[in-house]
């Protein structure tokens, strides 16, 4: 019999970024329920932050629908936070991970994943 839990992982610690493209830590979607949220804090500029999806945790693909509408995305501008809860819906993946894209000036990006997990 499984157990439903909450898990937070810290994917992104203090990380600088300056108008360029970055990428968090992977995680495994393995023991996710399809419940998540990510707490984002940033210092300055504009981000815009989505999910990406890998079947082997090696090559990344931006999701997108049938129409070619982008899925996953998070944010699509924040701007300087000290910290905001942004629940999403996951797209499905063996392994996932956040693009964040900075495109307005240098900043520290912290992001945190909350999931439900069945154990």
């Amino acid at each position: 019999m499984s157990v439903s839990q909450i898990e937070i992982v810290k994917l992104m610690n203090k990380k600088a970024c300056s108008s360029d493209t970055y990428y968090t830590d992977s995680w495994s979607f393995r023991k996710c329920t399809g419940s998540a949220a990510v707490i984002i804090i940033s210092t300055a500029g504009t981000l815009a932050i989505s999910q990406q999806c890998s079947m082997n945790n090696v090559d990344w693909y931006d999701p997108v629908d049938i129409s070619g509408t982008a899925l996953g995305v998070v944010k699509a501008a924040q701007t300087v936070t000290t910290g905001i809860y942004v629940v999403y819906t996951p797209v499905l993946a063996e392994w996932a991970r956040f693009k964040v894209i900075e495109s307005t000036a240098p900043t520290t990006v912290t992001i945190t994943l909350i999931e439900r997990v069945e154990v």
